[in-house]
């Protein structure tokens, strides 16, 4: 995977320290490795930049990747001492109910650092999580089970917005949650509060069901209309006041923890409230 021009998503930071050095070393050899290179070159480039992991998928147990590349010249001859800055994001899906052409992919992104490359133009780093960073939940709600990382080698003026970047995407095999619920009616009117009680649950040894967040959708251009959070035993309650036009009703979670899959159920909730008549 090369590329010339400007990454995709934001420009790693040039200050970040390198803490990979001091990552733990090893990923099960039992997991397919990473060959799918597509590449994003540019017939004139005079730098070619590579990147791959050692595997193509992770799963809840196993989280963390090798990452290995090349920094090379359009000729082939290796480029020694190059600094290759590293970056990876956790892809999530945009809500987007209209159909309109926007970025479909939200992105957590986080600078891991910078490696130098060999004598050879190579450089590895293992035990890079493949996982989101932060502790708290994600301000997106769809995860895609993915997790991009990006190589960049930029050999001249850092202001001029051109440099060289690779980049490979690893999937997640997450483990699969359920959702169940009852609703204190199936017939609302404009005025009404729809109560929908529930349990949230996903198998032993797989992390604390207590605080996952549990969202109801009442309008099809809202990804959620009303939230609430599981208590130690996975049950929770979310209540929506009811508005004249809110006719699609879905209920889902969405787990802080990545390897989690939300579990999503449509309601068997009709609005009754009389349509407006058109104008005349």
């Amino acid at each position: 995977m090369h590329s010339r021009s400007r990454f995709p998503v934001a420009r790693l930071a040039a200050t970040a320290a390198l803490a990979l050095a001091t990552l733990a070393l090893g990923v099960p050899s039992a997991q397919a490795a990473d060959t799918d290179r597509a590449s994003h070159r540019a017939p004139d480039d005079p730098f070619v930049v590579t990147l791959s992991s050692d595997v193509s998928r992770t799963d809840f147990t196993h989280r963390k990747v090798k990452l290995s590349g090349t920094v090379t010249r359009a000729d082939g001859t290796p480029v020694a001492g190059a600094p290759v800055k590293l970056h990876k994001a956790v892809l999530f899906n945009t809500w987007n109910p209209w159909g309109d052409p926007i970025d479909p992919i939200e992105r957590e992104t986080l600078p891991l650092g910078t490696l130098h490359t060999d004598a050879e133009g190579k450089f590895k780093v293992s035990g890079v999580p493949a996982d989101r960073w932060l502790d708290r939940d994600s301000v997106h709600l769809f995860p895609r089970h993915e997790v991009e990382f990006q190589a960049s080698y930029d050999p001249g003026d850092p202001s001029d917005g051109h440099f060289y970047f690779a980049e490979t995407t690893v999937g997640v095999r997450s483990v699969d949650s359920s959702l169940t619920y009852k609703v204190n009616k199936k017939k609302v009117r404009a005025g009404d509060t729809l109560v929908v009680t529930g349990k949230v649950t996903w198998p032993a040894g797989h992390g604390p069901v207590a605080g996952t967040r549990v969202l109801l959708r009442t309008y099809y251009e809202s990804a959620y209309n009303a939230k609430a959070t599981t208590d130690a035993r996975g049950n929770f309650t979310v209540r929506a006041k009811i508005r004249g036009y809110d006719r699609d009703f879905v209920i889902f979670s969405t787990p802080k923890d990545y390897y989690i899959t939300g579990a999503s159920e449509s309601l068997p909730v009709t609005n009754v409230t009389p349509r407006p008549r058109p104008a005349a």
